[in-house]
């Protein structure tokens, strides 16, 4: 399984009731995703945008975290 798609699988088991799910080093650990956090963040925005997904990245001028969010 890639990054996104760990990512993804993760998102969808932890997004909250705004379909919102933060991502921190921490989590990357927990996943086994050894990359920098905004590593991780662009591949898996790049990757999204490739598969025309429903989700979009965004770390709202956060640094030690970003989000994962469905769109509408």
């Amino acid at each position: 399984m890639d990054i996104t798609d760990r990512i993804l699988e993760d998102h969808a088991a932890r997004k909250d009731h705004d379909s919102v799910a933060w991502f921190t080093v921490d989590d990357l650990a927990r996943l086994g995703i050894q990359d920098r956090l905004f590593t991780v963040m662009q591949t898996v925005q790049h990757t999204l945008k490739l598969r025309r997904a429903r989700q979009v990245v965004e770390s709202h001028g956060c640094t030690d975290r970003w989000a994962v969010q469905d769109t509408k």
